[in-house]
């Protein structure tokens, strides 16, 4: 199955086509190991669902619930375009005018210390894309979930599966400045999550004795987000503004649907310190935070499900600089850094099945399969962009995700638009 990126343009059908989720997922064995299997369709069921049917089909229990871990985790967490202003306005005491606080419209997937100021009111949207191609150093394509050996080609099992897993996300946030320390925000994601997928299990002689096909898309909420940003210090006198200290605080509530990798299903409370300088074009920030979850998400490493490893928590930071190469135009470039804690990652394990197992059964004396680790995903990101200002107070926003490191879920290259307004 060919991995394809999908429509840019197809995000903004969020808006439009919120609904339940439609899905297919059917496994099929054959009653001999040459027959051409069938594939009879089951409506109805959750993205989690078709997941877990395409991977037992290829696998186990531990399979299906280390790609669902994987899935939800990055689908929940990626980087979203913060609502920060591209324009801050001070009267300059020694002119009584109003000017520009700052020389550039600032970061996008980080923060800056500035705030709004009091009374003024910012909107935001913005357009991401991503089609995972990748699990760690797993292509989706042809991945071998299952490797079972045995004494004869008959008790012999090899799981395979290809998946294309595509999510489009419409975030609408505003945000205002309550003083001219304190700026609230609230940010409004819109995601449509697609599984499309075949999975299968050949026997010693590469005959065909299992096959699932499963298709569904799911569009709605994800997690809101409710932001506050308050100003702490300031590193001298402006304008322009010199930079300063801020301490950031956002809530992500369980709005999303878990069960359709629209969001995480847990409370995520992340506080953050902020920290920008400069006064010229060159403008540096670095942000450094911790996200607090009021829960863990599990996913089961035995087919009897009695024994679990947990994901809780996760440490971000962010480290960048934006440019002023003109009035109207800011370049700017950001080293996102993601570290979700106690599980995620994603290994091979080996055991002897039971003799009561369904690979025990044929005669399989060794089992190697993929399954959730206790340990963490680490996820480092480059984010380049241009900000550049359209006509009044409205500025358009090109930006990208380029993965550097990641031994999750991944995509390569995710590009991200957004557009906003001052007022």
């Amino acid at each position: 199955m060919r991995v394809t990126r999908p429509a840019f343009g197809a995000a903004v059908l969020v808006i439009a086509c919120c609904g339940p989720v439609s899905a297919q997922t059917t496994p099929t064995t054959p009653t001999t190991p040459t027959a051409t299997p069938t594939t009879p369709t089951a409506e109805g069921l959750t993205l989690a669902q078709t997941l877990n049917t395409l991977a037992r089909t290829a696998g186990s229990a531990s399979v299906a619930s280390a790609l669902a871990l994987a899935t939800s985790l990055e689908v929940g967490t990626t980087p979203l375009i913060t609502a920060s202003p591209s324009f801050t306005y001070k009267v300059d005491p020694a002119t009584g005018l109003r000017v520009r606080q700052a020389t550039s419209f600032g970061p996008s997937f980080s923060e800056r210390a500035l705030t709004s100021g009091e009374g003024k009111v910012a909107v935001y949207v913005s357009v991401t894309a991503a089609s995972y191609e990748q699990l760690g150093d797993f292509s989706l394509e042809r991945m071998q979930l299952t490797n079972a050996t045995g004494p004869t080609a008959a008790s012999t099992r090899k799981g395979f599966s290809s998946l294309v897993l595509q999510a489009e996300t419409l975030l609408m946030s505003s945000s205002v400045g309550v003083t001219d320390k304190l700026d609230l925000s609230v940010g409004v994601p819109l995601v449509r999550m697609s599984v499309d997928g075949i999975s299968w299990m050949e026997d010693g002689n590469e005959n065909v004795v299992a096959l699932a096909k499963g298709a569904g898309t799911s569009t709605g909420l994800g997690d809101m987000a409710v932001s506050g940003k308050y100003r702490l210090t300031t590193f001298g006198e402006g304008p322009p503004d010199p930079g300063g200290i801020a301490l950031v605080a956002t809530v992500r509530l369980p709005t999303g649907d878990k069960d359709n990798f629209r969001g995480l299903g847990v409370t995520r409370t992340m506080v953050s310190a902020v920290v920008s300088t400069g006064k010229a074009r060159f403008r540096p920030h670095g942000n450094v935070g911790f996200d607090f979850w009021s829960d863990g998400i599990d996913a089961i490493t035995d087919d009897a499900g009695k024994s679990t490893v947990t994901a809780r928590h996760q440490f971000q930071y962010a480290a960048g600089f934006e440019f002023a190469a003109a009035p109207k135009l800011t370049l700017l470039v950001d080293l996102l850094g993601r570290h979700i804690l106690g599980a995620g990652h994603i290994g091979i394990k080996t055991e002897t099945p039971t003799p009561t197992s369904p690979l025990g059964r044929i005669g399989a004396t060794s089992v190697d399969s993929f399954v959730a680790l206790d340990e963490g995903i680490n996820k480092l990101t480059l984010a380049p962009g241009v900000r550049l200002n359209l006509k009044g107070s409205f500025v358009l926003s090109l930006n990208a995700l380029a993965t550097l490191r990641d031994n999750g879920l991944h995509d390569k290259f995710i590009p991200v638009v957004g557009l906003d307004w001052t007022f």
